[in-house]
């Protein structure tokens, strides 16, 4: 005897119920992306409005006086240079600026040598004892429109110059000095979205190379951060306030997306079950549907001594063995069945039950634990 049950029905309900439970988790998201919008009003309401980035870089060439010693003009960055044979520096900075929309710009741009004095305070820092500042380029002031503007200027230092004047101040007071020139470029921008009255970026930049003063050698060095940027957001009003009623109606309907959550997911693993039982007694009637015999009544097994078995395969090998059917009793449709072979006043049995395929517990079977096949 063979027979097959419907487990279309099945898998059907089971696939409306993951697409319920879709829509359940996107509600839930949904809500949570609410309340905390809601309890967080000056967050939820900026906007991104442009992002914006730049490079900047001081070159520089260290100029020769006429020597015996080396015959090239000049030296390039990054090397040891005698303080005697310097005639001057040549020094370019220049900054890049990108920005990811269109901007109306103002900017503004000077460049200034200081020279100073170092000496120690009572902690061992670096303190200015004395320093000047002398003007190399006065403040330059250039607006336009656009994604990018690029800064760039030539300016040649007298090194001998800065280094004389530090000479004459240890010379007059008599006090040992660290000293050095710092070259500094510093930079002012405001600009907004082109078109726009509001002026959403306010910057200031510097960049400086410190140039050692009164040493036999020197290396120069960068002080200065070559790559940089941010994101500019609306503004937001400062007054507004958490909107309660909002938050407590988003969370009624995240307890109650949660609450359908729960009874989705465990209609659904009672759905999986099901399929994957009615998969089984399927397998079962397929193969041995010759050696099956069902009955619609349950057998009396009140005077047998019943021997439960382990595996549906089991069962096979008794048949085999005794030469007698085994016969299949639906319990509960699509939820238990039983296979017995009657023999004398044994009753073998092996029950098949849905709850046999839920893969998340352990259960305790109050007659018995058992493999189906």
């Amino acid at each position: 005897m063979k027979k097959y049950k419907d487990e279309n029905k099945i898998i059907l309900k089971q696939w409306v119920r993951v697409f319920l439970l879709i829509i359940v988790i996107a509600v839930a998201v949904f809500s949570i992306v609410s309340i905390f919008k809601a309890a967080n009003p000056k967050t939820a309401d900026k906007k991104k409005l442009y992002s914006y980035s730049y490079n900047s870089g001081m070159d520089y060439k260290v100029y020769l006086k006429t020597n015996d010693f080396f015959n090239v003009p000049y030296m390039d960055m990054n090397k040891q240079y005698i303080a005697t044979i310097i005639d001057h520096i040549e020094v370019t900075p220049k900054y890049v600026f990108q920005s990811t929309e269109d901007l109306d710009y103002i900017y503004n741009y000077s460049i200034v040598a200081t020279a100073r004095g170092l000496g120690e305070d009572s902690d061992g820092r670096k303190v200015d004892v004395w320093s000047k500042e002398y003007p190399i380029s006065t403040i330059q002031t250039q607006s336009g429109s656009g994604k990018d503007f690029t800064i760039s200027k030539t300016v040649n230092i007298d090194y001998n110059a800065f280094n004389q004047v530090l000479s004459d101040f240890r010379n007059q007071f008599g006090i040992s000095v660290d000293a050095r020139v710092d070259l500094t470029m510093k930079i002012t921008i405001n600009a907004g979205l082109k078109g726009q009255a509001e002026k959403t970026l306010q910057e200031a930049y510097e960049m400086s190379l410190q140039m050692p003063l009164l040493v036999q050698m020197l290396r120069i060095k960068a002080d200065y951060v070559n790559t940089g940027g941010n994101t500019v957001y609306s503004k937001v009003d400062p007054n507004v306030k958490v909107n309660v009623p909002v938050i407590a109606a988003w969370f009624i309907v995240l307890i109650g997306a949660l609450v359908v959550f729960i009874k989705l997911g465990k209609s659904l693993l009672v759905i999986t079950r099901k399929s994957e039982y009615v998969l089984a007694i399927n397998k079962i009637m397929k193969e041995y549907g010759d050696i099956i015999a069902e009955t619609h009544n349950m057998p009396d097994l009140a005077k047998y001594d019943i021997v439960n078995i382990k595996s549906f395969v089991d069962m096979v090998d008794i048949e085999e063995e005794l030469h007698s059917p085994i016969i299949y009793y639906e319990i509960e449709e699509n939820a238990k069945c039983v296979f017995l072979i009657l023999n004398d006043k044994t009753a073998y049995r092996f029950l098949l039950r849905e709850s046999d395929f839920d893969h998340f517990n352990n259960y305790d079977y109050s007659e018995k634990e058992q493999t189906f096949i």
